[in-house]
């Protein structure tokens, strides 16, 4: 009899361990996802303010492809567009979520340093990083005539320029530009997105388009098209145009081309969550986002989807709008050039 007794109080003590066992698992999964320290059972979602299939979607969905495996409890990771209004519908939807818990991450876009400034960016999110700057070119058509900067600058007309609208790099970079170097030109917005504008652009409606090299590379490519100037220091293989910087032979010149094109180019796409999510949460999302971006699959992967992989971290971009900020006498200078457009 005391053998059987023994056996069952053996039984129940071996079932309230495995209880006990259960209940401390579930219990530091909860704290786990309390903390912010896993990602389990979830799903991260990728918020794009531009339309599916452009370099925008493009990069958002090869990082979704990678990103899960540098977080814990490895979650999937779904990409949603909410283009209108150059990205500007994105940021007011991330801005206003009624949960702020480090599952919604947005992928932003602002091109104007007097923007920038003014809207209060870094107050109102946190920075994830940044994928790089894919570096900027201006194309002119080969119907143009236009093959340098001084063929620009003696244009018998301004040439005509085509963007989306005024918070667009295809916008912003040739405005500032030409009030850098005194060039003509004519902005031509209000396309729709980059297809269309490169249907004026191969039927003569304009003659120049500022671009991303990925998107050069996505959509752009032609033997019609002569790179004129790029911005970025390193050269841009398969198109031959010198940096823009190198034309700056004034102060006033180099500050416009540094503080509203060069020091704005990381600006122009990087991720960031609200303000309120936990701080191992945030932590978290941006060391998944670094180790991504240096990953090998991942890498590859961007290659052959046409994209430019320089990786800004979190603090980098922090400085970065520390000191643009830092320049009030540029910011103003830009807004004007701007606005008078």
């Amino acid at each position: 009899m005391d053998a059987h007794v023994s056996v069952r109080r053996a039984i129940v003590l071996f079932v309230t361990a495995l209880a006990a066992l259960a209940c401390g698992a579930a219990c530091q999964r909860a704290d786990d996802r309390a903390s912010g320290t896993t990602f389990s059972g979830s799903t991260l979602r990728i918020i794009v303010g531009h339309r599916a299939g452009g370099p925008y979607d493009v990069h958002a969905r090869v990082l979704a492809k990678h990103l899960g495996n540098y977080l814990p409890g490895h979650p999937d990771v779904i990409v949603e567009n909410m283009p209108g209004a150059s990205g500007a519908i994105a940021v007011k939807h991330l801005a206003n979520l009624p949960k702020t818990d480090g599952l919604t991450i947005g992928q932003l876009t602002v091109t104007s340093a007097a923007d920038l400034i003014a809207s209060d960016m870094l107050g109102r999110f946190d920075v994830l990083g940044s994928p790089g700057p894919p570096p900027q070119v201006i194309l002119f058509s080969g119907r143009s005539g236009i093959t340098t900067v001084e063929a620009w600058r003696q244009a018998s007309r301004p040439p005509r320029f085509g963007s989306g609208g005024p918070t667009a790099p295809p916008f912003v970079v040739p405005l500032i530009v030409a009030a850098a170097f005194g060039l003509p030109m004519q902005m031509v917005s209000g396309y729709a997105n980059s297809a269309d504008v490169r249907l004026a652009f191969d039927g003569g409606e304009i003659d120049a388009v500022c671009l991303s090299v990925d998107a050069y590379y996505n959509t752009f490519r032609s033997s019609d098209i002569r790179a004129v100037l790029r911005f970025s220091a390193a050269p841009i293989p398969g198109l031959d145009a010198p940096d823009a910087m190198s034309f700056a032979t004034t102060e006033r010149a180099r500050e416009l081309l540094e503080t509203g094109i060069y020091l704005m180019a990381p600006m122009v796409r990087y991720y960031a969550v609200p303000r309120g999510v936990p701080i191992a949460r945030l932590a978290l999302l941006r060391e998944a986002l670094e180790k991504t971006w240096v990953d090998p699959q991942f890498l590859t992967d961007a290659r052959a989807a046409g994209l430019t992989i320089e990786p800004v971290t979190a603090g980098a971009l922090e400085q970065i709008v520390a000191k643009i900020a830092a320049r009030p006498a540029t910011i103003s200078a830009l807004r004007s050039i701007l606005q008078r457009h």
